[in-house]
């Protein structure tokens, strides 16, 4: 599907120049790929693609949960996160599916920087974003996101294994997480994923110095 910039400005009533600078964000997530003159292009994702990107979401992750746990978790970063938390319960009384979505990958992006990760947040972000982009857009299994036991209560929990001070409950805290979603919104995903992805990585003592 192509989108041009003047189609999409009378559409949404708004500038040229305002549709540019989001196709142009929209490009930098790779959700969509512009082609000069000839217009945008919505991406695809294809199924191993989608594979792929849980495996390297998975690996950053665990690496995460472990840092944060053998290093803790500074107050302003807690607070930080508990205020992402509770935005999440206020989105799920409004039932607003692209503000969870949204919040969700805050979330575990705030975890990486928590932990000193900085520099992987950006990829983890990228990830996340195209695994909603595949699970939420393609559903498999017919339910209704707001229905679940509690979104923003899932997180809290998973908050509290990350931060409990054991590693190896951390990086299967992350891992059960992450597979129960593929679980709940695409088996197919987790079935091409493979069962030993979600095992946690053996945890290997820092060198002393």
């Amino acid at each position: 599907m192509l989108l041009r910039e003047q189609e999409l400005a009378r559409e949404f009533q708004c500038s040229q120049g305002t549709v540019r600078e989001a196709l142009m964000r929209l490009d930098e997530d790779g959700l969509v790929e512009r082609s000069g003159y000839r217009g945008t292009q919505i991406t695809d994702i294809s199924h191993a693609e989608a594979a792929e990107m849980v495996r390297v979401r998975l690996s950053i992750e665990q690496a995460v949960a472990r840092a944060i746990a053998r290093d803790g978790l500074a107050d302003h970063d807690r607070e930080g996160i508990e205020q992402i938390i509770a935005a999440m319960d206020q989105t799920q009384d409004r039932e607003d599916h692209l503000q969870a979505s949204e919040l969700d990958r805050a979330f575990h992006a705030r975890l990486a920087r928590a932990s000193g990760m900085s520099l992987l947040s950006p990829i983890l972000e990228r990830c996340s974003l195209h695994i909603h982009r595949f699970t939420l857009g393609g559903l498999e299994v017919p339910r209704e996101f707001f229905r679940e036991s509690g979104v923003a209560e899932e997180h809290r929990l998973l908050l509290d294994a990350v931060s409990s001070g054991d590693e190896a409950r951390a990086t299967t805290a992350i891992a059960d997480h992450l597979r129960n979603v593929l679980e709940r919104w695409a088996p197919s995903l987790l079935d091409a994923v493979g069962p030993e992805a979600f095992t946690p990585q053996a945890i290997v003592p820092r060198p002393s110095t």
